[in-house]
């Protein structure tokens, strides 16, 4: 680490310091609870800060009045999700902070349709003792160089002289353009000391097949961590990545609204998930009823965010699917596969769930640089393919034949050619749509998914 990297670090905690130290202890806290997992403190502490933000928000929060004071009990608050946010949005607004500092948090996801909510600044510095905690685990060190891909839009934009301190190069993935690749390549291999990558995962395929068309070759320089979020990171992607950059990338599984949820953990084959149990209390419940299912089974991931008391969010459904298992060693619950949102599942001709992840075996055919997957309607699936001059159009044949394997042999399976597939608003490429709906008691509860499947977020 250099001394530039050494002064940017102490920095940092040195201002934190003068401002009371709030993120150290919130860093300190996080890094006891995740250590100590099974600890009586840890417990104590967890169930606290529990405790603490049902009582702020029975007390002080419009939307939960109803609830008692006597006996608070987290199943006695209602399940929400966007939705029931959006249509009641003041009365989520906490009656303690609405004169205080609130910092608004825009996101418009996958769906393209706004989601406001409101931070308070503690929730703030929780945040950033959460970034911090887990970047550290992925391998990056505080002020060393991070190569920073994603949509750099107003909310998130960075001032040039803030990213200078921060040692942030920051690329907007609305504008990976060849020249941007050549200047950020080049950045990297002429930096003269390590670096870090944090990106989508779409951003990360470009950045690879760039060195690999371009370069031939891996990148020259060291790369000290990858973290890749937003989308699903298949293990095509994972093998590149390690080609080509050196270095095996995490991801990690997050959203705008609230922060960091879980990261997969380094070194390690299995692939699992590490939950910030301490910021947050995840419940897996059932697709058709509020209650939870068993380990090992897929479930609604739903969230309770302890330190957001300017807009708390109690039992929020967040529109993503797990699975939970116990970790061999810690003991500890674990994510072994977060599915990404339920809504962009597809089920198969007989009404059941099929896996997302099916989606990254059309990687097996090569000449395929963009790809797509749609249920138009039930039994009815398009694939959206960009090829380059080295795709072989007789694999088609063979594509056709091993989806209807998935979705079912009567399924009508469409491949359609295209010039480009877009990016949404938010930057992100959608890799599945659903436009079929079915009600929720025609679906069974056991998803169908098939072996060798990626447990990255889609």
């Amino acid at each position: 680490m250099g001394i530039l990297h050494k002064l940017r670090k102490s920095a940092f905690w040195f201002v934190d310091t003068l401002n009371g130290g709030k993120i150290r202890k919130h860093f300190d806290e996080i890094k006891w609870v995740l250590e100590n997992p099974e600890s009586d403190m840890s417990k104590k502490i967890k169930s606290q800060n529990l405790y603490n933000v049902l009582e702020h928000s029975a007390t002080t929060v419009p939307y939960y009045s109803n609830i008692s004071h006597d006996s608070l009990s987290l199943h006695d608050f209602p399940i929400i999700d966007k939705q029931t946010v959006r249509d009641n949005f003041e009365l989520f607004r906490s009656q303690t902070y609405t004169n205080a500092y609130a910092h608004e948090v825009t996101t418009s996801g996958s769906t393209g349709k706004p989601f406001k909510i409101l931070h308070d600044k503690n929730k703030r510095k929780r945040n950033t003792a959460d970034t911090c905690f887990f970047a550290e685990k992925a391998g990056y060190e505080l002020g060393s160089r991070l190569f920073y891909l994603r949509l750099w839009d107003k909310q998130y934009q960075k001032k040039k002289m803030l990213a200078k301190i921060q040692n942030i190069a920051a690329y907007s993935v609305d504008d990976l353009t060849e020249e941007n690749l050549a200047m950020m390549v080049s950045e990297m291999e002429n930096y003269g000391s390590s670096v870090n990558i944090i990106a989508y995962s779409s951003a990360l395929d470009t950045v690879c097949k760039y060195i690999e068309e371009h370069l031939g070759r891996p990148l020259n320089c060291k790369v000290d961590s990858i973290i890749s979020i937003a989308e699903g990171l298949s293990p095509d992607l994972k093998g590149r990545t390690r080609k080509y950059l050196g270095e095996d990338p995490v991801s990690r599984y997050s959203n705008s609204e609230n922060g960091i949820f879980a990261q997969q953990k380094t070194n390690s084959d299995t692939g699992n998930f590490e939950i910030n149990w301490a910021s947050y209390h995840i419940e897996l419940l059932d697709f058709n009823e509020d209650k939870p299912v068993k380990l090992g089974d897929k479930g609604r991931i739903v969230i309770t965010d302890f330190f957001n008391y300017s807009m708390p969010l109690i039992r929020y459904d967040t529109g993503d699917v797990g699975v939970m298992e116990k970790d061999s060693v810690t003991g500890s619950l674990v994510f072994t596969k977060i599915e990404g949102r339920k809504m962009d599942m597809f089920t198969n001709t007989k009404g059941e769930y099929v896996s997302s992840h099916i989606i990254h075996h059309i990687l097996q055919y090569s000449g395929i640089d963009q790809f797509q997957f749609i249920e138009d309607e039930k039994g009815e699936y398009t694939i959206k393919l960009k090829v380059t001059p080295s795709y072989d159009h007789k694999d088609e044949k063979n594509i056709l034949e091993q989806y209807k394997g998935y979705f079912g042999q009567n399924a009508i399976v469409n491949v359609e050619y295209v010039d480009n597939i877009s990016l949404l608003p938010s930057g992100k490429r959608k890799l599945v749509i659903n436009n079929y709906k079915p009600s929720e008691n025609k679906l069974n509860e056991k998803p169908n998914v098939p072996s060798k499947c990626s447990d990255a977020l889609i």
